[in-house]
């Protein structure tokens, strides 16, 4: 028994270690705080962890993956909805994964952030799944169970609307970085290590 839970942390812990940059974009991109940003992804590996079984191919781990986080994230923003609980989201906070760009993007990156909170839900979430967490269009299809067309035209919808935004903050691209360019550079620094809280959650699985 133990050695079966020994082989099921580890199999895990492989699958998870090179998604969760990933993962923890969409969550930040998703939420309106790096806290609750930390406790998605912190939530998505418990819950995950625990239906580890139910998982019937390793190679659908990453949608089945995203699938849980969706639906942790949607249960939260009904539950807020209902207690109208929103708070404004405090400007000195960024993921971790944007320590490392310049100055002008940090603060960049963080209006185009406050910008994705205008967009409708499903516009927001096409758009975090496209650019930020690497979907392909019929992966992002099978995750929000729309056709293909009305995946399409969300994209198109959430880049205009965040194009006129950031244009109106001057945020603009160059002759060699149009806006939808620096939209996506912005949106995907260089790979990030998990945060230490989630790396104290993987390492607890391994020692466990």
């Amino acid at each position: 028994m133990k050695s079966e839970q020994t082989d099921k942390q580890q199999r895990f812990c492989a699958l998870l270690e090179p998604n969760h940059d990933r993962l923890a974009r969409f969550a930040r991109a998703m939420t309106k705080t790096r806290e609750d940003a930390q406790d998605l992804v912190a939530d998505t590996i418990e819950q995950a962890y625990k239906h580890f079984d139910k998982l019937q191919t390793e190679e659908a781990f990453l949608s089945w993956l995203f699938t849980i986080a969706r639906r942790i994230q949607n249960r939260r923003r009904w539950r807020m909805s209902i207690f109208d609980r929103f708070e404004a989201r405090d400007d000195t906070e960024i993921s971790d994964a944007h320590t490392t760009l310049s100055p002008e993007n940090y603060v960049d990156t963080q209006i185009l952030y406050e910008a994705l909170e205008h967009l409708p839900h499903k516009q927001r979430e096409a758009f975090v799944l496209f650019e930020i967490s690497g979907f392909s269009l019929q992966e992002i299809q099978e995750q929000q169970g729309d056709s293909l067309s009305a995946v399409k035209m969300r994209l198109v919808r959430a880049r205009e609307t965040l194009r006129t935004m950031l244009e109106a903050k001057g945020i603009t691209g160059t002759s060699d970085e149009p806006t939808k360019a620096k939209i996506h550079h912005l949106t995907n620094p260089q790979d990030s290590p998990p945060s230490g809280a989630t790396q104290a959650r993987i390492s607890s699985l391994r020692r466990s």
